[in-house]
């Protein structure tokens, strides 16, 4: 079986003033991924892949480097582009929930949810492909992993991408397609599913 365990970074420090793709993880999210790389461990990942931006990479770099695992980029696994920092929190929610209830709506210069969807999907099957019968962690995003969420299940609560935390593990079977298996958190908070 070739597993996908979709790992949402741990907490990074945003900044308007750099691109985000170069925003870093924050003191606590360092510390996030060295006890992320533990889990790793317990899960058995064989080969790791990540988003291109810092805070994805970073997140599993504590494992890689402990097991001597070079973490494979794939632009394809970023973050999906919303198209302009949006610095009141309550338009953000308005349009974040807009984003996952309409797969055809972006803003100005954004990416609409379907073509982040196939982008991902698309870098998901190459990563498998390239690791038969292993176990891959893939260093990745929130919005990204609700999007791919929303394809492969419907029985998601109301709001669930605001239960997509930091970090965060989402285990697929990915032998045949994607098939979602658990969930797992690190602060006690119950998830998508708990």
């Amino acid at each position: 079986m070739t597993t996908l365990i979709l790992v949402r970074h741990a907490q990074s420090a945003p900044d308007p003033g750099k691109p985000e793709r170069d925003w870093p993880l924050s003191e606590r999210g360092r510390r996030q991924a060295d006890e992320l790389a533990a889990a790793l461990a317990e899960l058995g990942v064989e080969a790791l892949a990540s988003s291109p931006y810092v805070r994805a990479v970073d997140t599993l770099r504590p494992y890689a480097e402990a097991k001597a695992l070079p973490i494979a980029v794939d632009e394809d696994l970023r973050e999906r582009t919303l198209g302009g920092w949006i610095p009141d929190m309550e338009e953000l929610e308005q349009a974040i929930g807009r984003m996952h209830a309409d797969p055809d709506y972006c803003l100005d210069g954004g990416e609409t949810g379907r073509a982040c969807t196939a982008r991902f999907e698309a870098a998901l099957a190459r990563v498998a492909a390239a690791h038969p019968g292993r176990t891959i962690a893939v260093g990745s995003h929130g919005g990204v992993i609700g999007h791919i969420l929303s394809r492969h299940r419907s029985d998601l609560p109301e709001r669930f991408w605001r239960r997509i935390v930091n970090p965060h593990l989402f285990v697929f079977d990915a032998s045949d397609g994607l098939t979602f298996r658990s969930e797992r958190t690190f602060d006690a908070s119950p998830g998508v599913f708990g």
